[in-house]
């Protein structure tokens, strides 16, 4: 679903960029939501890897002190 919303505005973009005279202001435009979308994402990566990764710290956790009340 994700590839396809890429796609879709990639194709709008494109569309908007292929005109016979050149408009430098849609291509000032174009490339701040261009940028602004490539910060949005990098930030919800982080985001879900920070999330991503305190979940398994503490499966890990858990895990260890399972393994732990086993052994004793």
């Amino acid at each position: 679903n994700v590839p396809f919303l890429f796609l879709y505005f990639f194709s709008v973009l494109f569309s908007i960029f292929m005109e016979t005279e050149a408009n430098y202001e849609r291509l000032r435009i174009g490339g701040l939501v261009f940028a602004g979308l490539l910060i949005i994402g990098s930030v919800f990566l982080l985001v879900c890897n920070i999330n991503f990764c305190n979940r398994l710290k503490t499966k890990i956790q858990e895990y260890s002190s399972g393994l732990h009340q086993l052994v004793d």
